[in-house]
């Protein structure tokens, strides 16, 4: 049996991992600002053998616009109890191997509820009273205390800096959002607009020490969604073998971290799909993931045609950044269409796949995964073209 990566309708399906853009967390109403919570609903019943009973607790997370964020959970034949939802617009699933008494399945809800809630206060960009949000508005040379927590992600943003040789920067934010703008209406941005721009951009730029922050430039701004993802995927599996579950597979956005085995005696077992087809049987690779975690970064999930001189008449963005040529990538023939990371850290896995991706060909990305694997040997690379 396969552990799935996201659902069609109510039927378990096999996707291929999928690491979302960073425009993926945009999340307006702020579901996850929670004022209350409250489990008011347990209900069970047979439904088969594929099923013996399902509990759904609705865990009302109210703001001020009254919006509601739900936890539904499973208990299935394998007896394994599902965790599942929408966190930042994106779903996920937890999948904790064994059965859990009402108290246990409360005691989970809620911290799941508190995690997305410190992602959605600390990292999301799209938060403006983000602690992220506020460092992006901060103007230049002006210095800031920053949360331990925050410090910590910027700490290990720094290393895969280093690892990927400069090409993984989350301060490519401003150019982002300068190319989205106009390949929204089917243009790319002058090159006056470009130059403006550029001296905010280079992780040169900012500087954190001892829990103070600041910046070079009044532009120069952060986006963390190459990695934040990956990091409450790893602190969701810690916090809860910290409260005694061995056995647990996290999933949110397509990224996955498994610790101990299935209850069916097996590990957690995951594929990687092709890039044309779901079909487990034309999986680039099947994995079994024993305390490890996986990310993909792909040229498929935000594409922008724009029109060109050539033999197509366009050239198609994707929404990874180069920060050395201050563009989004390219899809041709050469590119990589796919980076699978597989190690220890989901944070680390997330920035490497991204990393991965910017190399202009699959030979000269394998020939980077080699140093890092001389420098990291549990780390393993799955890097496609078309």
């Amino acid at each position: 049996m396969i552990e799935t990566q996201r659902h069609r309708g109510t039927e378990i399906a096999n996707f291929l991992p999928l690491k979302l853009s960073a425009q993926s967390w945009k999340f307006p109403e702020l579901i996850l600002q929670c004022l209350s919570v409250s489990v008011f609903n347990f209900l069970t019943k047979n439904l088969g053998p594929s099923l013996i009973k399902s509990a759904i607790f609705l865990l009302l997370c109210f703001t001020g616009c009254q919006k509601i964020t739900e936890v539904h959970v499973e208990v299935t034949d394998h007896q394994t109890t599902v965790f599942s939802g929408e966190a930042m617009v994106m779903q996920y699933k937890i999948i904790i191997g064994q059965p859990l008494n009402e108290t246990q399945i409360d005691q989970i809800s809620r911290l799941i509820i508190t995690l997305f809630q410190e992602v959605n206060q600390i990292y999301n960009k799209w938060n403006p009273d983000s602690e992220i949000s506020a460092l992006n508005r901060l103007k230049a040379n002006t210095k800031v205390p920053i949360s331990q927590k925050l410090e910590t992600l910027l700490e290990k943003t720094d290393e895969i800096v280093s690892l990927s040789e400069s090409r993984f920067d989350p301060t490519i934010e401003p150019i982002q959002k300068l190319w989205k703008k106009s390949l929204a209406i089917n243009q790319i941005p002058e090159k006056e607009e470009i130059e403006k721009i550029a001296p905010a951009i280079g992780w040169r730029n900012i500087h954190f020490h001892q829990g103070i922050f600041y910046k070079d430039h009044d532009l120069t701004a952060l986006d963390l969604g190459g990695i934040a993802k990956g990091l409450a995927i790893d602190l969701i599996a810690e916090r809860l073998e910290e409260l005694g579950y061995p056995d647990i597979y996290v999933e949110w956005g397509g990224e996955i971290k498994a610790l101990g085995q299935h209850p069916e005696n097996r590990p957690w077992t995951i594929f990687i799909g092709g890039l044309t087809s779901e079909d487990p049987d034309d999986a680039i690779d099947t994995l079994y993931l024993n305390n490890a975690a996986i990310a993909t970064s792909g040229d498929y999930l935000q594409n922008w045609s724009v029109p060109a001189a050539g033999p197509d008449n366009k050239t198609t963005y994707f929404h990874i950044f180069d920060p050395k040529t201050l563009s989004p990538l390219v899809t041709t023939a050469h590119s990589i269409a796919s980076a699978s990371v597989m190690c220890g850290s989901c944070a680390l896995a997330d920035g490497l796949s991204t990393s991965a991706m910017l190399f202009p060909n699959v030979e000269a990305a394998e020939k980077w995964a080699e140093k890092i694997r001389q420098q990291i040997p549990e780390v393993s690379f799955w890097i496609v073209s078309r």
